[in-house]
């Protein structure tokens, strides 16, 4: 799963929860479809854990013309590079005309909401899915132990028991007279059962080499990914950071997380 664009759902989901009313952002109006998660009730979490468990699934099918979303599932991604500098891991790959599968399967397992004070806010998604597979182009140069990758090809990734979480932080702050939801951290952690991997020409020239790398790589695919892990990281919080608040700092907090009418 391409983990910007999961996320922009993620943030999107909270900017249309109330059945009965619309939300402008930008002088958009957004339709609304389930009831709204009153932020001081005593089962918040567990509200958004349903709007969450619906929602997401029905967008990345659907997607979200006001928003200029198209489906999910797949979802198109035209290229982005990646960089390693590790004892294990040491290059750059760039991958073009990414396509990844099964946003639409997802599984909301839990959510732990903090939103009530204002100066420490925290949302934490607990997720699962039970097949993602990415496909697409690549150009690599680097190595990875002691085999060297130098070459370009197709590529094709199938995950298995995917699972992880969705973590934000943050506090709101005024705007035009009102409170915005303004978020400061952002991560994402996840963990996979099994995963399968079958990528072209790894070695530019050598089908063999290539074979053999390719070997490698499914032999100690779960090593590999442990230490790719906290580059994917870094890169996800640069992109997604500056995408939520967009989307955040549009709607006022208010709307995002009304309080209960008492």
């Amino acid at each position: 799963m391409h983990q910007p664009i999961a996320v922009l759902l993620f943030a999107t989901v909270f900017a249309i929860p109330a059945k009965t009313a619309f939300i402008r952002t930008s002088g958009i109006e957004l339709p609304t479809y389930t009831d709204p998660c009153k932020r001081n009730d005593k089962d918040f979490s567990g509200c958004l854990k349903k709007t969450l468990q619906y929602l997401i699934p029905k967008f990345s099918k659907e997607g979200i013309p006001q928003l200029n979303i198209t489906t999910l599932d797949p979802y198109h991604l035209d290229e982005y590079l990646m960089h390693f500098d590790s004892a294990q891991i040491d290059g750059k790959c760039l991958f073009k005309n990414v396509n990844d599968y099964g946003l639409s399967t997802i599984r909301i397992v839990d959510v732990r909401a903090l939103v009530e004070d204002p100066k420490r806010m925290e949302l934490e998604v607990d997720f699962y899915m039970p097949k993602v597979i990415s496909t697409g182009n690549f150009k690599a140069e680097g190595k990875i132990g002691e085999i060297p990758i130098m070459g370009k090809g197709f590529f094709n990734v199938s995950s298995y028991d995917v699972t992880g979480t969705w973590a934000l932080k943050g506090d709101t702050i005024k705007l035009d007279g009102q409170r915005h939801m303004r978020i400061k951290d952002v991560g994402m952690k996840l963990d996979i059962g099994d995963m399968k991997i079958y990528a072209t020409n790894l070695i530019n020239g050598s089908p063999e080499l290539s074979q053999m790398a390719l070997s490698f790589v499914n032999q100690f695919w779960r090593v590999i990914f442990q230490v790719m892990m906290p580059f994917a990281e870094e890169a996800f919080e640069k992109i997604t950071k500056p995408v939520l608040n967009q989307v955040f700092l549009e709607i006022p907090y208010d709307q995002l997380f009304p309080p209960s009418r008492k």
